[in-house]
């Protein structure tokens, strides 16, 4: 069994691919910064690891540095899997020594599994066999995908103030052909729909003062007929009792749900659509 190690400092993001691979018959680590996945790295040689550059204590570029400054990793499997935004970012990662460089914007769950098993299904020793990403590997993270081109399906408002789960989650809604407006911010996705309607509201669950739950009741005031999904990996039980009952359409709190997103909110869009076409024409 192959052991990969998946650095990643969104916690939903980790608990996601980490339930992907193991799915797949894979042995998983997960660390949430770079100090923490440095140590992983060393202690227990991990067959590949899937590096976020953006993180805590320790940046992905760091941590390439180090690991490649050491024999025994010469030929260690590690995908890039972020972000870069910052001009000569791609090249920095991989001159570091990254084996794979992908962006989170325009790659799917899908297309990292296939990435880490065709590269686990070659010879171990990489050091030689690296070669350069392919250019959909680096298409810049704030361009759209391809799919954006087939009509939309739906209007949806996406309320997450992480900017990789915000990228990763717009990703899969325009892959499933939804349109997406992202913000940051509650005060943002309030005025926002008091300017545009949506066909669906998407919101993270991530602070604890109860703050969703009152942002929920204030949307569904203010648009009973739009469905609304919030989602939480960490979220107890008597959370999303409540949040059921202020209104949302759907509370997930599985790593998986949120790799098939843009197909549960598919599957809520045909009678809702209707309904906010209603309110536009009133």
């Amino acid at each position: 069994m192959h052991t990969i190690v998946v650095i990643e400092d969104q916690p939903v993001l980790a608990s996601a691919y980490r339930n992907k691979f193991q799915g797949e018959g894979f042995n998983v680590e997960v660390a949430l910064d770079g100090e923490q996945g440095l140590d992983l790295i060393t202690r227990i040689k991990p067959d590949l690891v899937l590096l976020d550059m953006h993180l805590p204590k320790l940046s992905g570029l760091e941590i390439l540095r180090k690991v490649r400054s050491n024999q025994q990793f010469q030929g260690l499997p590690i995908i890039v899997f972020s972000n870069l935004t910052k001009p000569g970012a791609v090249e920095e990662a991989w001159q570091a020594g990254a084996t794979m460089v992908l962006s989170k914007f325009n790659t799917s769950p899908k297309r990292v599994l296939e990435s880490v098993q065709g590269i686990l299904a070659t010879s171990p020793s990489l050091t030689s066999q690296r070669t350069h990403p392919t250019a959909v590997d680096l298409v810049p993270p704030l361009s759209r995908p391809s799919i954006d081109a087939q009509p939309a399906r739906g209007n949806v408002l996406l309320v997450e103030d992480h900017s990789d789960m915000s990228t990763l989650l717009a990703f899969l809604l325009h892959q499933a052909g939804h349109q997406v407006t992202s913000v940051t911010s509650h005060r943002a996705g309030l005025e926002q729909i008091g300017e545009q309607s949506f066909d669906l509201f998407l919101l993270g669950h991530s602070r604890p003062d109860g703050s969703e739950l009152s942002l929920c009741k204030q949307f569904r005031l203010s648009r009973p007929n739009t469905p609304l999904i919030v989602y939480s990996t960490a979220a107890l039980f008597l959370e999303q009792q409540a949040g059921l009952k202020a209104g949302v359409a759907a509370y997930l709190v599985k790593p998986e749900d949120l790799l098939n997103l843009g197909q549960i909110v598919s599957s809520l869009l045909p009678r809702s659509a209707s309904a906010e076409s209603n309110i536009r024409a009133a």
